[in-house]
């Protein structure tokens, strides 16, 4: 019986990797066996995966999806990007399907836009930044603001955070096509990149929402009648 729920923790906890019904279908069956085994230990080991290029994306789904799977509570992610092209965000169709799927089912997401003072203060930024912005909340998600040049190293991070069991990392930016990236999957200290993401959020009155509101106010506004980067820059400096 231990055994047995041992296995279905490790299960849970970790990710399998395939076996192969039939390893004489491999070149060479031992090399493929020692290889999956190799890997398989140092996951479980380490708590962590590295994934590069189109792997990125593909993982990202994957990752949302088995939330929904296994009721892992809270069924919540929490994400910040760091928005230097907002046109790229839109892009990413699979991740933003899945996203829907998980609030449809009930889950929460509260999404966090970081960018540098000098991109919110550009027109076009602006009016990109606004209709992803809006594109997320007819999504369900709870969408926020902090600016880049405020935030410490440690908050200024690509993540998104799966309950509370997994943290992934983009450690390299990818591109449109992701024919380029690097990403880690982080399986143990998650509580650490909660606590990032938690004090780069805030609270009340100086929360990344609350932010938000006032740049999203002075910006609309703006865009809605002539383009003024000096009143938008007193806007953004009061954030």
């Amino acid at each position: 019986m231990a055994l047995v729920g041992s296995h279905i923790w490790l299960r849970k906890r970790f990710i399998q990797l395939r076996r192969a019904d039939n390893l004489r279908d491999m070149d060479d069956a031992h090399y493929y066996d020692l290889v999956r085994a190799k890997l398989e230990n140092e996951l479980v080991a380490d708590g962590h995966l590295q994934v590069y290029a189109t792997e990125v994306p593909r993982l990202s789904v994957m990752l949302v999806q088995t939330l929904m799977e296994s009721q892992s509570q809270p069924q919540r992610i929490l994400a910040s990007d760091l928005t230097t092209d907002p046109n790229l965000l839109t892009r990413r169709r699979e991740y933003l399907a899945a996203n829907r799927q998980l609030l449809q089912a009930g889950g929460t997401i509260s999404r966090l836009f970081i960018a540098y003072e000098r991109d919110l203060a550009r027109e076009d930024y602006a009016r990109s930044l606004l209709e992803l912005i809006n594109y997320h909340r007819d999504l369900g998600v709870t969408c926020g603001l902090a600016v880049r040049d405020r935030l410490r190293a440690d908050q200024a991070v690509d993540v998104i955070i799966i309950s509370e069991a997994a943290a992934f990392v983009e450690d390299e930016q990818g591109d449109a096509d992701y024919t380029k990236g690097r990403s880690t999957v982080h399986f143990k200290g998650v509580d650490r990149w909660i606590t990032r993401f938690e004090s780069a959020w805030g609270n009340g009155a100086d929360s990344a929402a609350a932010a938000l509101r006032t740049y999203e106010n002075a910006a609309r506004l703006l865009l809605d009648s002539a383009w003024d980067e000096a009143r938008i820059r007193r806007a953004v400096n009061s954030l």
